[in-house]
Order: structure tokens, then C-alpha cells, then sequence
């Protein structure tokens, strides 16, 4: 706190010597991104895993006095990317365990501990303290965890974001929803004496901050469909009273550079076969009768033109169309039964993309 204290001395007195007139700010904000793949390469169709880093830096013109903070950070990522909680990996942390009435000054382990199997990533942040754009108001000591908060009533993927600086001895509490169009909002609350986030690092898993780490190499996934991924931001800048977070004056909406960064993905290819018949294992001869068949593409590439077929004891053809990769479809046939009676064997024949076949053998008795 004295530290703070003097920090804080330092900034208002640069504050007083700035001219009312001398207050108008301009900023922008620039936002890069790093990705790379870690579990193999990465496909047209399916996601997989990745690393990746998102870092947004706000900049005022040196002759400005301050810099805006940012209240709310409107994220659109690259729609080849999205979250993939597991709880069986890492449970969500409830709002029980950890909401704004903790103790957020309790610092990084502290705050761990409350949901110790949840964190999905890390990150760190820079701060100008009071808004005052001088390097003497530069706090480069926050760090940043991201823990799995579920999903929302819509099956959205929900993160939070706990903040730490040691020199301020502050925590903060963001939350995030990553939405189905790659759009993540995360509102930011006011920090003391309205200081300003300058820059920060998500990282998913992220880098470790001693032996806190992202625990789920899997949480962020991600295909290449184009080539590119491409990643966009808006930003709602604005000044406000600290404890209270009443807003102090107008607004600004900012827009990032759009970023671009390129990706190889395979075409992949579909592996298909037939997971499960269902249906009687006797019928009387020349009968039509209905079966279940459940068609599994555990392949990386969409099986097409997909066609199921009956023969031996049975005879029927079902037009199945696609079947996604990493995916199913249960659909049913119309078979008619042989006339010869005894028990047969029935041949179930799946065919894909004009090339695929695989077959299931089921034994009927017809009579």
C-alpha cells in the first residue's frame, strides 16, 4: 500500500498541472493474436487442440495527459475457434466459490484455491495508474487466470477472469461468454483511482504463472477452413468514479485493426462404419420390417452420398446423404425378408464418397 500511496501522489500532482483543455484523449487499440496446433495438425472440418494468445493494446498520442479506461472488451475471435469446457477435466467455478464479495486482494494462490482444477489459462496485464499517460504511473506487475465457469442457458462456453497486482494490491473479477458467432464481452470493472488497462494478455492454456497453469490442453480448439483466421475488436472507452463506478462523462466506442494470421488445415478423409443394428432378430418370410442403423464417421472429413444397403437375409436401400466428421446418424431401413426359411445371415452395407464400404453381419431367422 505505500507503494501505492506514493505512486498515487505522484499521478495527481501530474494530474493538477494539466490545463482542463488539455484533457480530450485519442486513442486506439491494436490486437494481435498468436495460435499453433498441439495435438497433430490441424483439419478443414474438425476442430483441435491449440494454443493460443490474444493481446489488445490501447495507445494514446504522447501529448495526450491520459489514457481511457476500457469498461467494456468486445472480442469477435475467429470463427474456426471456440471453447470446449470439460468437466471432467476441469470442473466449473461456481459464483459460490468466487464472485465479487470475496476477498480479491487475497492475490493469485489464494484466489487458486478456491477452484483449483478450473483454471483453462492464464495471462498479465499493464496498467497506467490514475489514467496518467507517463511512465511513472506504469504498472507491469498484473497477472491474469482464466477459470472454466460453464456454460450458459444456451450451451454457451463461460470463463471468468481474475486480475492480481501485487503493487496495488488490487484483484478484479471479469466475466466472459464466448457466443456462437466467435463474439467474447467481457465487462471491466473500475480499477482504483480509475487507472487504465493499457494492455493485456489472455493466453488459453497460456503461460504458467509459477504453478498455476491452464489444466486442460484441450479447452480451446480450433479448425482451418480458409486459411485464415481473422480476429476483430470493439471497445467501449470511458471515465469512471472509483468505488462506485458511476460514469463520469461520455463513452467512446473504439474499433481494433482487423488481424490476420494464416492456417494450414487437411482436407482429412471420413472413416465410417456401422456402430449399432437394432431390430428382430426373427421374421416371417417375405415381410417387409423396419431396423435401426447407427452410421459413425469417426473420420476428419464429412462422409457424402452416404448409402446403406441390405442383402442376404434381408434386401433394402436407405439414402442416407452425410454424415459429419467425428459424428452419427441413426436412421432407418425398410427390409423385406427372404422366402426361404432357416436362419440366414442379413449383410448391413454402408458406402461413402463413391469409395468407402464398410459392412455389419447380423444372423436372422426367417419363419
Amino acid at each position: 500500500m505505500k507503494r501505492l500511496n506514493v505512486l498515487l501522489a505522484a499521478v495527481l500532482l501530474g494530474c493538477a498541472a494539466l490545463s482542463p483543455a488539455a484533457s480530450a484523449s485519442q486513442e486506439t487499440i491494436g490486437l494481435s493474436m498468436a495460435a499453433k496446433p498441439t495435438a497433430g495438425p490441424l483439419y478443414k472440418e474438425v476442430h483441435r487442440p491449440i494454443s493460443a494468445s490474444l493481446t489488445v493494446t490501447v495507445t494514446a498520442p504522447p501529448a495526450s495527459p491520459k489514457v481511457t479506461p476500457i469498461k467494456v472488451a468486445n472480442v469477435t475471435f475467429p470463427r474456426d475457434m471456440d471453447f470446449f469446457p470439460d468437466s471432467g477435466r476441469t470442473p466449473a467455478c461456481p459464483d459460490s466459490k468466487l464472485n465479487e464479495q470475496t476477498n480479491l486482494a487475497a492475490g493469485i494462490q489464494a484466489i487458486v484455491a478456491l477452484c483449483p482444477d478450473s483454471v483453462v489459462g492464464t495471462g498479465d496485464a499493464k496498467v497506467k495508474l490514475a489514467k496518467l499517460n507517463q511512465p511513472v504511473a506504469d504498472v507491469t506487475d498484473p497477472q491474469l487466470v482464466v477459470f472454466n465457469a460453464g456454460r450458459n442457458q444456451s450451451g454457451r462456453p463461460r470463463i471468468l477472469i481474475y486480475g492480481y497486482s501485487k503493487t496495488v494490491n488490487t484483484g478484479l473479477l471479469m466475466r466472459g461468454t464466448l457466443a456462437r458467432d466467435g463474439q467474447l464481452r467481457i465487462e471491466i470493472g473500475v480499477l482504483p483511482a480509475d487507472s487504465a488497462i493499457s494492455e493485456f494478455t489472455l493466453g488459453i492454456p497460456g503461460e504458467p504463472l509459477g504453478d498455476v497453469k491452464g489444466l486442460d490442453p484441450e479447452y480451446l480448439r480450433a479448425k482451418c477452413s480458409t486459411g485464415t483466421w481473422r480476429a476483430t475488436g470493439a471497445f467501449v472507452l470511458g471515465e469512471r468514479a472509483d468505488p462506485s463506478g458511476t460514469p463520469i462523462g461520455p463513452d467512446t466506442l473504439l474499433s481494433s485493426n482487423p488481424f490476420e494470421m494464416s492456417c494450414k488445415g487437411r482436407a482429412g478423409a471420413p472413416r465410417i462404419a456401422i456402430a449399432r443394428v437394432s431390430g428382430p432378430d426373427r421374421v416371417r418370410p417375405n415381410r417387409k420390417t423396419t431396423f435401426r442403423v447407427k452410421i459413425r464417421n469417426s473420420g476428419f472429413a464429412t462422409a457424402r452420398g452416404v448409402k446403406l444397403k441390405v442383402r442376404g437375409a434381408l434386401s433394402g436401400t436407405r439414402l442416407v446423404g452425410s454424415v459429419p466428421p467425428q459424428g452419427s446418424r441413426t436412421v432407418k431401413v425398410r427390409a423385406t425378408s427372404a422366402s426361404r426359411r432357416g436362419k440366414r445371415k442379413a449383410t448391413f452395407l454402408v458406402t461413402a464418397n463413391n469409395s468407402v464400404r464398410k459392412e455389419s453381419v447380423r444372423k436372422i431367422r426367417v419363419g
